[in-house]
C-alpha cells in the first residue's frame, strides 16, 4: 500500500480538539503505542528507497511489524504491516538482518476517520503534541490531490503545515 500523510506539531492542544470538535470529528479512546524504528546503519531519514522497519506494541498488549519505504522523500511511503506474536523475536529478527536502532519512543495516541483520511492526535512526551492526516492507497494516481485533502483537513483543525517533516512516530 502507498501511505500519504502530513504530520506537524501542535502549538495549542486546546484549540486544535477544539476546532476538531466543532467539525464533528470525535477522537476515539487515547492508545498507548511504543514505537521502536530500525535502520540500515548510515541510513538517512526520508531517503528514497531507503526501508524503515517499525515494532509497535500498542497498549502493551499487541505487536505490529511495519516496514516503510519512502518513495519521493514527501511523506509517501510504501507501507506493509501484520500482526506478529512477540516483540522480541521480530527484534531478534530485526538485528539479524543487519538493523539497528533508530529511535525509540512512547506515545499516547487518538484516531478518527473522515472520509477516507485517518486523523491522528499524538501526545508524546517530550517531545510535544502532533496531528497527523494519513491517506493510504493502491497507488500513485491522485497523489498531489490526497495530499491536498489531507493538508485541507489539518487546516480546518487549525494546523498550518509549514514544511512537510516525518518524525517517524
Amino acid at each position: 500500500m502507498r501511505e500519504i500523510e502530513i504530520k506537524v506539531r501542535v502549538k495549542d492542544s486546546a484549540g486544535t480538539l477544539a476546532a476538531l470538535d466543532k467539525q464533528g470529528i470525535q477522537l476515539g479512546e487515547p492508545k498507548k503505542q511504543h514505537d521502536v524504528v530500525y535502520s540500515r546503519p548510515g541510513a538517512i531519514d526520508n531517503d528514497p528507497g531507503e526501508n524503515w522497519l517499525r515494532v509497535r506494541t500498542e497498549n502493551d498488549t499487541e505487536v505490529i511489524f511495519t516496514l516503510k519505504r519512502s518513495v519521493t522523500g514527501e511523506l509517501d511511503s510504501i507501507e506493509h504491516e501484520t500482526v506478529v506474536d512477540s516483540a522480541d523475536e521480530i527484534t531478534a529478527i530485526i538485528g539479524y538482518l543487519g538493523y539497528e536502532l533508530f529511535s525509540d519512543l512512547t506515545k499516547i495516541r487518538r484516531k478518527a476517520r473522515v472520509g477516507d483520511i485517518e486523523i491522528c492526535f499524538d501526545e508524546v512526551p517530550k517531545l510535544g503534541t502532533f496531528f497527523e492526516a494519513e491517506k493510504t492507497m493502491s497507488r500513485r494516481r491522485g497523489l498531489r490531490q490526497r495530499r491536498g485533502r489531507a493538508v485541507a483537513t489539518g487546516r480546518e483543525a487549525g494546523i498550518e503545515q509549514s514544511r512537510p517533516r516525518n518524525q517517524r512516530l
